[in-house]
């Protein structure tokens, strides 16, 4: 009679936590593919998940960057705007420039992407204003901040061609910047005096989001000048405009008719909506999961776990990058979590990224996972998208009450 109670026992310990446990083949597609456990495969399924808007992301100094317009039903509209200083090669201590005779000046934006089509031809209305107020190199600026512009002084207000095989965008600036380029001082002084520009896709062109290398040499702005009038050859000098330089983007949102109506937080039962650009992060807990599961096997050990998200609309123009994973702790320190730090730090293979054979987002969470066992407790995972200030893909994922719903899958042994 003991030997019968003791498996239903367990049968109604693994009916609580709501996973399956099982030694069979059906779990080895989750292992590392150098090594194979003779363990349990077993399924956590999320006890809340959560879409939040982000009320806070740094967007100062980053690599890559984007300026435009997208609309679409589901998240609205969202446009993007570079703010920027015009600096000094790093190297360069102080110009002498007040008595040169400026001829033409260009600005450069070395292109990473088009979204949402790349493949497409765009007509994109670039508009470049003067700053009235300096961007400031000591301060941390975010996705709200905006600043001043002179309205007297606008240098570019033009269509310009964007086609698929264009690697940088050329802008003819009015030569009227002279006036702000023509300093002489130190390379402080020169960002004092210039204080920067603010650069944009206005709506008089075709919709659509260019995507900026900052860190590429050629994202900078070039003078064609005289050293006298009687000089008959052009020089050129570079001035910064990516790497060297502070510089910011701004993103603003119209929720107005979208599905997601701007709320700060929206249910996720039904479906999960992640957006860049400060639009919408995932907020997920498997609390009640992981306090069952560490009732039932409380000496278990992961060998492998995947947090799986699958994708409603895998037909979007561009899926996102990769999604990255926060863990929420009981205090304000939140951190990446353990599996992404170690990639980082070793350069290992992360996956993060959107699997088309099963549909869905796979991120490894083993030592997340192992964490969250071990406290006995899920304050939540915050799931951000890896290229959040630089793209505007955004995706659905499934909700709760899908049959394909998002979840965790695991082997371990105990």
């Amino acid at each position: 009679m003991k030997k019968l109670l003791f498996p239903v026992a367990c049968l109604l310990l693994i009916a609580v936590v709501g996973c399956t446990d099982e030694e069979s083949g059906l779990g080895m597609n989750l292992v590392d593919g150098n090594t194979l456990y003779n363990g349990q495969q077993a399924t956590l399924t999320a006890n809340s998940a959560l879409s939040i808007r982000e009320d806070s992301l740094t967007t100062t100094n980053f690599s890559f960057g984007c300026i435009g317009n997208y609309q679409d039903a589901t998240f609205g509209r969202v446009s993007a705007t570079l703010y920027t200083q015009i600096a000094l090669d790093e190297h360069t201590g102080s110009i002498n420039m007040a008595e040169n005779i400026i001829d033409s000046v260009v600005l450069t934006l070395v292109k990473d992407h088009t979204y949402p089509d790349s493949t497409a031809t765009y007509n994109f209305h670039f508009e470049v204003m003067h700053l009235a107020e300096p961007l400031l190199t000591d301060t941390v600026y975010y996705s709200c901040d905006t600043l001043a512009v002179d309205p007297t002084a606008k240098y570019f207000d033009q269509t310009v061609t964007v086609a698929p095989t264009d690697s940088v965008v050329r802008l003819k600036l009015d030569n009227s910047i002279s006036t702000i380029l023509n300093q002489t001082g130190s390379a402080e002084d020169f960002i004092t005096a210039t204080k920067g520009l603010r650069i944009r896709i206005t709506d008089a062109g075709d919709d659509g989001m260019l995507g900026i290398n900052f860190k590429a040499t050629n994202t900078c702005i070039t003078v064609y000048h005289r050293y006298s009038a009687d000089d008959t050859v052009d020089a050129t000098y570079p001035f910064l405009l990516g790497n060297g330089t502070s510089h910011f983007i701004h993103f603003e949102h119209n929720y107005t008719s979208s599905v997601t109506g701007g709320a700060d937080s929206i249910d996720g039962t039904a479906a999960l909506y992640i957006e860049p650009l400060a639009g919408y992060n995932l907020l997920i807990s498997f609390d009640s999961a992981v306090r069952a599961f560490v009732a039932a096997h409380p000496t278990a050990v992961l060998h492998h776990a995947e947090l799986l998200l699958p994708v409603t609309s895998p037909t979007t123009p561009s899926l996102p990058d990769r999604i990255l994973a926060v863990a929420k702790r009981d205090s304000a320190n939140d951190v990446y979590t353990d599996d992404l730090m170690m990639d980082i730090t070793s350069m290992a293979r992360f996956d993060g990224t959107y699997d088309a054979s099963r549909n869905c987002y796979r991120l490894r969470v083993t030592q997340h996972l192992q964490g969250l066992l071990r406290a006995g407790v899920d304050h939540g995972t915050l799931l951000v998208l890896n290229s959040r200030r630089s793209s505007a893909a955004r995706a659905i994922i499934n909700g709760l009450s899908a049959t394909d719903h998002p979840r965790i899958e695991f082997i371990y042994t105990e």
